[in-house]
């Protein structure tokens, strides 16, 4: 009867059982050694590369070690520095160069040699995404991954190899880190064009198979002369991922540019700090790299993590997560602005901060959105005033109403809203004076112009796009407000023609049939008065080093003669109804034509006549007249200005003078 009472016999072993204390907090120093033990790190700068760990600001950098630790560490993707060219024989990026994805535009050369003294921009950057784990300078961000360069910043450069560069090797080269673009002045205003447009969108579309190859921009350095990235149209394109900077501390530095279309910051120079990197030379090191030139590579090299643990995700993928992962910083600024999303958006931070660990735990469940659509919707061709607001506390603006309907976002198949365009058409006699704003239906406004004291041009804005995206998610359906703002300068007068509000976003699963992209919506005009309270930011206290510029990449000078060409074009039927319905309106017209052509015949062959009759009276000056020259008949260079060297240009003390005068550094 005792053993019925027995349910188990085992045999006993002592175990221990431990505490549930509270976990050990490794300082800043303890995470640097931790890390340089668990992982292998001998590289002597790595202790100094605060964006890996920051020790004088804990919390303040990449929370890239956790990833590391996991073994992800980029094998298996490769990125493309589009610059002045790549040293390959650093030794700190030699094992991990990729010649086959490599090309010197400038020279047509096969290796991206930095040949000018200055050529050390696109090496810099190299080291911060993929230096070698080594005994040589710091460590990249992405360090198993494989480097290419592109030579495209050294000299004069065509559209057609700017397109090309672009898709230099798009099956291959899976990231596109660009830290450059147009003057970071204040008062210019471009865009790719023609081929180079194409070749953004050829890029999205068929590069890494199809997935999107991935462009990283900088936003610019033009904070300082009150510049606008919305004003520049590499970085206010829907195809590129758009980073800003911020410093050590997480605040904003004034150099970087900020703009509706930023999408995120992450870390670069500011408040005496700077990026600790590769340099060109065998074993040389820079420890005065920075500016948005150094965020945008930052970037790349996060990405370059993400895409090694997820090569499908696509080119919008990748936006998804930077949205959904972004850690807002610097809460206490005022522009921080909470949406119908539940997400903080900030034109000078974007959706906040890159967090490598975040990014890259959402990244491994991340479920792919589904193809792109759009709506168009136009407003009509009407001049319409823009009311001065000079000198006045109460602003007045242009408000224009497009209207969008439930039937239309479901006629082209929109299920979850990504980025907004404002294509715009503006008569102006100052540009700089123009302030632009967008407001959804949720009364979320996205500053798509503000005021540029340096842009005295009388061009006024031409078809140009606007880009935000700040209105991820939300509900489209509604009134989008477009507000025009005359703020300066009561002399110059301006006039908005139209503009064309556009909604790309993802496509419903469900939708059947062909989506409807463009419809004309209800519109609506009318002046509007707005109360604005100025107030004046406290300064930043920074180095002169902390405000570099931007590389500028050059448009060769084309000096176009006038020929003559033998072949004949034989306009076709369409070509023929074109012609005659935009210049021959009316039979009078034609009649009118006619009459002004004979009448000109006739008057010419008189004016032959009395040529004729009167050449005999004439003289020629004399041998020596006719060899002077005339006095407008001078010919001339014109030369660009010569730019500051920046932080960037000061490196080891190394002094030299600049041979190259068009080209920027950050």
């Amino acid at each position: 009867q005792a053993w019925a009472k027995v349910q188990s016999i085992d045999k006993q072993i002592p175990k221990r059982r431990v505490k549930r204390g509270p976990l050990p907090i490794l300082t800043p120093k303890e995470r640097v050694v931790d890390a340089q033990v668990s992982l292998g790190i001998k590289d002597p700068l790595f202790d100094k590369q605060w964006h890996l760990i920051n020790q004088r600001d804990p919390g303040n950098d990449i929370n890239i070690t956790g990833v590391w630790k996991q073994g992800i560490t980029g094998k298996g993707v490769t990125v493309v520095i589009l610059d002045d060219g790549l040293d390959y024989n650093s030794t700190d990026l030699a094992d991990n160069f990729y010649a086959e994805g490599s090309y010197d535009f400038n020279d047509h050369e096969p290796l991206p040699t930095p040949k000018l003294w200055d050529d050390s921009h696109g090496t810099r950057c190299a080291g911060q995404i993929a230096a070698v784990r080594n005994n040589v300078c710091g460590v990249g961000i992405a360090y198993d991954a494989k480097i290419a360069g592109v030579r495209i910043l050294s000299g004069d450069l065509t559209d057609a190899d700017e397109a090309l560069a672009l898709n230099y090797k798009y099956q291959k080269n899976d990231i596109f880190s660009c830290s450059w673009g147009p003057p970071d002045n204040g008062e210019t205003m471009e865009a790719p064009k023609g081929i180079l447009a194409d070749a953004f969108e050829k890029g999205i579309r068929e590069g890494r198979g199809g997935r999107g190859s991935i462009y990283v921009f900088a936003t610019g350095n033009g904070g300082t002369s009150g510049d606008n990235c919305n004003f520049d149209g590499y970085t206010n394109s829907i195809y590129t991922i758009t980073v800003g900077a911020i410093d050590h501390t997480n605040a904003h530095p004034p150099y970087s540019e900020a703009c509706s279309a930023q999408l995120v910051v992450t870390y670069s120079s500011g408040g005496g700090e700077y990026i600790q990197t590769t340099n060109i030379g065998r074993n040389d090191c820079s420890n005065r790299h920075g500016g948005t030139s150094a965020a945008a590579p930052n970037a790349a090299g996060i990405f370059a993590l993400v895409l090694s643990v997820r090569p499908d995700l696509t080119w919008r993928d990748l936006q998804h997560l930077c949205v959904q992962t972004a850690v807002p910083v610097t809460t206490d600024d005022s522009d921080w602005k909470q949406l119908p999303s539940g997400r903080l958006y900030n034109h000078k931070f974007g959706y906040g901060k890159l967090d490598a660990y975040a990014l890259i735990e959402a990244a491994k469940e991340f479920k792919s959105v589904g193809p792109q659509t759009w709506l168009e919707l136009p407003s009509p061709f009407k001049k319409r005033s823009i009311p001065d607001s000079t000198g006045l506390k109460t602003r007045k603006a242009l408000k224009s109403i497009v209207h969008v309907t439930k039937e239309m976002v479901q006629a082209a198949g929109l299920l979850r809203l990504e980025h907004v365009t404002a294509t715009v058409n503006i008569e102006h006699q100052r540009r700089g004076n123009l302030v632009i704003n967008l407001e959804s239906p949720h009364q979320v406004r996205s500053e798509l112009a503000t005021r540029r004291n340096l842009d005295k041009s009388t061009d006024g804005i031409v078809n140009w796009k606007f880009m935000s995206v700040k209105h991820w998610d939300e509900n489209p359906v509604g009134d989008w407000t477009l507000y025009v703002y005359d703020v300066d300068n009561p002399e110059s007068r301006g006039f908005l023609l139209n503009w064309t509000l556009t909604l790309y976003g993802e496509q419903d699963p469900e939708f059947k049939g062909t989506p409807i992209h463009s419809t004309t919506g209800f519109h609506q005009d009318q002046e509007h008065e707005i109360t604005v309270t100025t107030t004046t930011p406290a300064s930043t206290p920074t180095d002169v080093d902390d405000t570099p510029s931007r590389p500028t990449r050059i448009k060769p000078d084309i000096k176009t003669t006038t020929h003559l060409d033998s072949s004949t074009h034989t306009p076709s039927s369409d070509e023929e109804d074109q012609l005659s319905s935009e210049q021959i309106e009316s039979p009078g017209e034609y009649l009118t034509v006619v009459y002004a052509v004979f009448g000109s015949m006739g008057i010419f062959g008189v004016a032959v006549g009395i040529y004729f009759y009167k050449r005999d009276s004439w003289h020629l000056p004399d041998p020596i007249d006719r060899q002077q020259p005339r006095p407008d008949g001078y010919e001339f260079d014109v030369l660009q200005p010569l730019t500051e060297l920046d932080e960037e240009d000061e490196d080891d003390n190394e002094s030299h003078e600049r041979d190259h005068l068009s080209r920027n550094n950050f």
